[in-house]
C-alpha cells in the first residue's frame, strides 16, 4: 500500500507546496464540513440500492460520521500519514464488503468537487489565483482518496476471484489425489512445499503464488486411469507400469492450453513432475533443464512428501532416510541445485509437514 501510494502522490504532484496550500486554507471548508456531508450523503441516498446497503437510519449515520472524520482529519488538511493509509485501506474493504457500487466514488467525487469549488469561490471572492491554487490542491487530495480507495476495493475483488479460482483448482485436484487414496493434505504439502522452495531460490512474489496455485495438480491425469491399475494393491506388470505412466499426458489434456500464466504452469507441472534430471523420466525423457523449472521444483516436493508419508502400500520413511534418498539421486532424478535448495530450508519443509500431517 505505502509503495502505490507513492505512486499516486508522484502522479498526482501532491508535494509539500500542495500540503501546505491544504492547511493555509482548510478553515474555509472545514466550517462548512456539514454542508458537504448532506450533499453527499443526500447524493448517496437517491440511489435504490443505498437502501441494500445501509440496513438502516443509523447504520448511514455511522458511515457518514466515519467518512467525516476521515476528511476532517486527513484529506481536507493534507494529513497523509500512516494511520490515513489505515483508513483508505479499511474504507475500501468495507465498501467491497458491504457490496457498494463502484458508481457512488464516482458520484461522490463529483458531488464532493461541486460543493468545494461553491464555497471556495464563495470565499475567495476576488482572489483567483489563491482560488485556482486552493481548487488545484483539493482536486488533487480528493481524486489521490478516491482512487486508493477504488483501488483497495479491487484489491479486495481480485483477491476473493483468485480465492475462488485456489479452491476450485483445489476441487479439481482432490478428484484425483482421491482416486489414488490419497487425501487432501498431500496436495496442501506439495503445493505449500513448492511455493517455498521457489522463494528459497529467489523466485519473485507473483511466481511463488503461481507454483502454490498451479502444483495441486499435478496428479489430476490419474482421473484417467483405470481403477484395476490405480488402485491395485500390489506390484503393477510392465503393462500395467505403462497404462499408470500415462497420467502426465492425461494431466496435459485435462488442463487446457491457455493464455493465463498459472494455467500454463499447471499443465505443464502435470506433463513434467515424472521428467528425470538424467533424461530416464517420463513421459518425454527430458533432460536437465529441458525439464520446466516448476516441473523440477514439484518432483523433489511430489516424492519427498510420498517418501515420508504413510500409504496403503507402505509405512513412512524417516526424514533421514529420505533425505538421504534426495542427496543419492540428485543429479539423477533431481536437478542438483534443487536438491540444495531443498535441504537448506528443511526446518520449514518440516514445519509443512506438522501443519498439514494427516490426522
Amino acid at each position: 500500500m505505502s509503495m502505490r501510494f507513492n505512486q499516486w502522490t508522484d502522479f498526482l504532484a501532491i508535494d509539500e507546496d500542495t500540503v501546505a496550500t491544504l492547511r493555509e486554507f482548510s478553515g474555509i471548508v472545514l466550517d462548512r464540513i456539514e454542508e458537504i456531508m448532506d450533499a453527499v450523503y443526500a447524493h448517496i441516498a437517491s440511489y435504490e440500492s443505498a437502501s441494500r446497503i445501509f440496513k438502516s437510519p443509523e447504520s448511514m449515520r455511522h458511515a457518514r460520521s466515519k467518512q467525516k472524520l476521515h476528511w476532517t482529519d486527513h484529506v481536507l488538511i493534507g494529513n497523509f500519514d500512516e494511520n490515513y493509509l489505515e483508513n483508505v485501506e479499511l474504507i475500501g474493504r468495507t465498501h467491497y464488503r458491504m457490496g457498494v457500487d463502484l458508481m457512488f466514488y464516482v458520484g461522490v467525487y463529483s458531488i464532493v468537487m461541486n460543493q468545494l469549488i461553491r464555497i471556495v469561490s464563495e470565499n475567495l471572492t476576488g482572489r483567483s489565483k489563491e482560488k485556482e491554487r486552493y481548487l488545484a490542491a483539493l482536486n488533487r487530495a480528493i481524486f489521490l482518496d478516491k482512487g486508493l480507495a477504488t483501488m483497495v476495493y479491487y484489491d479486495a475483488l481480485v483477491g476473493a476471484v483468485e480465492e475462488m479460482s485456489y479452491e476450485l483448482n483445489f476441487s479439481l485436484a482432490r478428484a484425483g489425489e482421491f482416486r489414488d487414496n490419497e487425501t487432501g493434505k498431500h496436495i496442501a504439502r506439495m503445493s505449500k512445499m513448492c511455493s517455498a522452495l521457489a522463494k528459497a531460490i529467489g523466485m519473485d512474489e507473483k511466481w511463488v503464488e503461481m507454483i502454490q496455485i498451479a502444483s495441486p495438480l499435478h496428479d489430476v491425469g490419474k482421473i484417467g486411469i483405470p481403477d484395476d491399475v490405480l488402485l491395485k494393491p500390489g506390484r503393477l506388470s510392465d503393462e500395467e507400469i505403462s497404462v499408470m505412466r500415462m497420467h502426465p499426458m492425461i494431466g496435459g489434456t485435462i488442463i487446457p492450453e491457455h493464455s493465463s500464466e498459472v494455467i500454463a504452469m499447471a499443465r505443464r507441472i502435470s506433463l513434467t513432475h515424472h521428467e528425470k534430471w538424467d533424461g530416464s523420466g517420463y513421459p518425454a525423457g527430458l533432460r536437465g533443464v529441458e525439464i520446466p523449472l516448476e516441473g523440477r521444483i514439484a518432483a523433489i516436493c511430489d516424492v519427498y512428501d510420498a517418501l515420508v508419508s504413510s500409504r496403503p502400500y507402505k509405512q513412512p520413511w524417516p526424514k533421514e532416510k529420505a533425505v538421504c534418498y534426495l542427496e543419492d539421486n540428485s543429479g539423477i532424478h533431481f536437478d542438483p541445485a534443487l536438491v540444495e535448495a531443498f535441504l537448506a530450508i528443511l526446518q520449514e519443509i518440516d514445519a509443512i509437514q506438522i501443519e498439514f500431517a494427516e490426522h
